[in-house]
């Protein structure tokens, strides 16, 4: 039953029911589409998953987007089972077909994803305070750089040089590893 924009006053599930119906009816595929995104983790497992993106479906064939020919030829190899267990998710003949194709942005971005999990693991968790540098330190620092020509360069390497010590000195003072300078 429609809602009538008639500012009598409908529930919200009510309303929301009613634009899935309509839009559903005029596009079948766009509904589709989104149950498939959703359900697609649950289906092909995570592993799968971090190497697909870009889900579509057109006149019943699924198009799915994979980040090397490796993985589009194993998951060709799997196109049925997985046609199984979205047909077990979304009904029966939800999708006819699986089409894998390789996609260079779908590699990138799974590469991306991977540094920032590994820059996570290694620099996330609790906010770390920097701990300044010593004169001392500081000095070694700038010797390090001391060969580059360009002086913007050589300040843009002691600048990122200086900040990743001060982290790490901080982050050995709050695991208790590292002493404050006295008086401090």
């Amino acid at each position: 039953m429609a809602a009538a924009r008639s500012g009598k006053r409908v529930r919200l599930g009510e309303g929301l029911d009613d634009l899935v119906t309509r839009r559903s009816r005029a596009n079948p595929e766009g509904l589709l589409q989104a149950k498939v995104s959703s359900a697609w983790r649950e289906v092909a497992g995570e592993e799968i998953d971090r190497h697909t993106r870009g889900l579509g479906i057109s006149r019943g064939e699924l198009r799915v987007h994979v980040d090397s020919h490796a993985w589009a030829a194993q998951l060709a190899y799997m196109a049925e089972e997985l046609k199984e267990r979205l047909d077990s998710v979304l009904g029966e003949g939800s999708v006819r077909s699986i089409r894998f194709t390789v996609s260079r942005v779908v590699g990138d971005e799974r590469v991306r994803a991977e540094r920032e999990r590994e820059a996570e693991r290694r620099y996330g968790g609790e906010r770390v305070e920097p701990v300044p540098l010593t004169a001392e330190e500081r000095a070694a620092v700038e010797r390090e750089v001391a060969g580059v020509k360009s002086d913007a360069l050589r300040e843009a390497a002691v600048r990122a040089r200086v900040r990743d010590l001060e982290w790490k000195k901080g982050r050995e003072a709050a695991s208790g590893r590292l002493r404050p300078p006295e008086g401090s």
